[in-house]
């Protein structure tokens, strides 16, 4: 039996002593000490720990998410709200011409409103149709890709005023009220104002670079000028140039016609005088205009036009020429 209690006595822990003196201060801290260590280190290994599979369920979400947003772009080629507005947000391509990517966000602009008509003509099932403006719609973004590279070639800016002032002047043209023209592009193209804007200043810009690059245009112009200054009439001139120009003669219109400002530009000539070279709002080329008759409220006049050529030439050589690369599947 006594050698059991001292056995006992043996195992059991050696107490501090209760109160805190100059001889058991250190023995005190001591305990603190170890109690500290003992908490500190596992806290901070769980931690760390912790830390990492953060991470890794992050990298993994996000891994998720890029994976499904690209399979819903590229290979089911979605068009809906949230894929136009995850396009508009990160600049993806849909296609490249030349070195020079076509936003994912701007073909879908051009699709979208596309079908939008389709779905309100009742003829979105119909696959060819669909297939149809797709084509159309890529083109679209292709050309506005290779316009935004020439015009940085070429030191060309669209700012906000022009798109401006093109959007009031076919408003003016159309003879609708600021509402009404509204309602018109929502009804019709299915496009908010913004996406309008949008729309109108890649417009802007592709005719800019149309007329800037276009020095066949430019000496044809010169040519015509130069005939007309020796008293030759439109008739002749257009006879003489052949197919390098466009006539169309002996219009009668309204005078309130909604054709670019030709109408208006004829009512302001002289009869039988030619104008200058004119631009439209269409932005297709250079027109001379003669002023045959104007009574009442019908005018009647005749055009020449010489028409831009260089930058679809570029476009369509570049395109013929493999050098045009598409990211989603398309059927040509």
């Amino acid at each position: 039996m006594k050698n059991l209690l001292n056995r006992k006595d043996k195992k059991q822990p050696k107490k501090l002593p209760t109160r805190i003196t100059n001889d058991t201060v250190a023995q005190h801290r001591e305990k603190v000490l170890a109690a500290g260590r003992k908490h500190k280190y596992p806290i901070q290994y769980t931690k760390r720990r912790l830390v990492w599979i953060t991470m890794f369920v992050s990298v993994a979400i996000l891994a998720i998410f890029v994976g499904l947003g690209w399979a819903q772009l590229y290979l089911w080629k979605d068009t809906s709200d949230i894929a136009y507005r995850i396009t508009k947000i990160l600049p993806l391509p849909v296609a490249n011409i030349d070195g020079e990517n076509a936003n994912y966000s701007d073909y879908l602009l051009y699709h979208r409103s596309s079908l939008a008509v389709l779905q309100t003509q009742g003829q979105s099932d119909q696959k060819d149709k669909v297939k149809f403006y797709q084509n159309q719609s890529i083109n679209k973004a292709l050309e506005v890709a290779y316009a935004k590279r020439l015009a940085r070639e070429n030191n060309i800016t669209v700012d906000d005023n022009k798109v401006q002032d093109l959007i009031k002047k076919q408003q003016e043209s159309s003879k609708l009220s600021q509402s009404a023209y509204e309602s018109v592009v929502k009804d019709n193209l299915h496009w908010s104002m913004d996406e309008l804007k949008i729309a109108m200043k890649y417009t802007l810009l592709k005719q800019e670079v149309s007329f800037k690059i276009d020095k066949t245009a430019d000496d044809l112009v010169s040519t015509i000028q130069n005939k007309v200054k020796s008293g030759k009439s439109l008739k002749d001139i257009a006879d003489e140039m052949g197919n390098k120009v466009q006539p169309v003669f002996n219009l009668s219109v309204s005078t309130d016609n909604s054709d670019g400002g030709l109408t208006k530009s004829a009512t302001l000539l002289a009869k039988g005088k030619i104008s200058e070279p004119l631009k439209t709002l269409a932005g297709d080329g250079y027109y001379f205009v003669t002023l045959n008759s104007f009574e009442d409220n019908t005018v009647n006049y005749s055009y020449v036009k010489v028409p831009l050529t260089e930058f679809n030439n570029r476009f369509n050589y570049l395109k013929n020429n493999n050098k045009v690369k598409y990211f989603i599947s398309i059927d040509k």
